[in-house]
């Protein structure tokens, strides 16, 4: 059975890994989500939540598909 918090933090993982291959800083992925730049790494550390709408906004962004961020 998946744990909710391991899903959570699996897809904290994605992001922060689309981020530095893409080169971008967190205040650009902030900008682009329309939070703080702290937002973001609280959501790279697993420490919040991303909603599913910023999810979908990351995945076109990068040009994956959603469950790229559900994948280990």
């Amino acid at each position: 059975m998946i744990v909710q918090e391991e899903v959570n933090l699996l897809i904290s993982k994605n992001i922060r890994k689309l981020r530095i291959k893409g080169g971008e800083s967190l205040q650009t992925l902030g900008e682009l989500l329309g939070v703080s730049n702290q937002q973001i790494s609280k959501m790279e550390l697993g420490k919040t939540r991303i909603f599913a709408a910023q999810l979908a906004v990351l995945a076109d962004y990068y040009k994956v598909d959603v469950s790229f961020f559900y994948k280990q």
